[in-house]
């Protein structure tokens, strides 16, 4: 389950990596850097619009459906299971023509108390499958735009740590996943194929416990006296 996650990302570099023309980066709306989001602040996200195009713009973490009556489900909705989301009330809907990706240069997953900074070798940011909703609390207020980070089952090697991790899309996987006239429902045997496989390619380290923000949140923990994961 991902809670926490690392933007450490140049926007303009994200859009030209996702496909994304200049004229649809809302960078008003993008979150600032930062090392440590958490659900409910705004994360960034590309989505296929109306018009066809991609587009990145920023988006509430905690995916509120169209049809709730309140902004506060009363579960959470930060992360969405890949095992469910299709037939979920909360998700389906978006499952079917509203998927998203989320860019991330990193995540952290926590065993215990002990948090883990999951990541790609190279820094290459990571781009996690997502859902997204429009929601409005009355006729009268502006749309807001929320998501939902999609979870699927641990790698082999990562479970240790946490037995649930962020669905990754792969490149091939990217065009199909934003499609709206596609229905999701109908891709995710191959994303979760495809996405495992692109997982087990991650490195990952122990990290001091999360107070405040900023690169130190990531550096690995050094420790006194050697400590078992297991």
């Amino acid at each position: 389950m991902c809670r926490r996650f690392a933007l450490d990302l140049d926007w303009d570099a994200v859009a030209g990596w996702l496909g994304v023309d200049a004229g649809d980066v809302r960078a008003d709306r993008l979150p600032p850097r930062t090392f440590a989001v958490e659900p409910r602040q705004t994360i960034a996200l590309v989505a296929q619009g109306g018009d066809g195009r991609r587009h990145l713009t920023g988006a509430s973490w905690s995916l509120v459906p169209r049809w709730s009556q309140t902004d506060a489900p009363g579960y959470p909705t930060y992360n969405a299971r890949v095992e469910s989301i299709a037939y979920r009330p909360t998700f389906a809907e978006s499952t079917r023509s509203m998927r998203a990706i989320i860019p991330a240069s990193g995540y952290y997953e926590f065993k215990g108390r002990r948090p883990f900074y999951f990541h790609a070798p190279d820094g290459t940011p990571l781009a996690m499958a997502g859902l997204y909703s429009w929601w409005r609390p009355s006729g009268s207020r502006p749309w807001r735009l929320t998501a939902t980070i999609v979870t699927c089952p641990a790698a082999e090697a990562f479970a240790a740590v946490h037995d649930r991790m962020p669905l990754l899309v792969a490149p091939d996987m990217a065009a199909a996943w934003l499609d709206r006239s596609v229905d999701g429902a109908t891709l995710l045997p191959r994303m979760r194929e495809s996405g495992m496989a692109l997982s087990r390619g991650l490195g990952f380290h122990e990290v001091a416990p999360l107070a405040g923000d900023g690169p130190r949140l990531i550096a690995p923990l050094e420790r006194r006296d050697p400590i078992s994961l297991f």
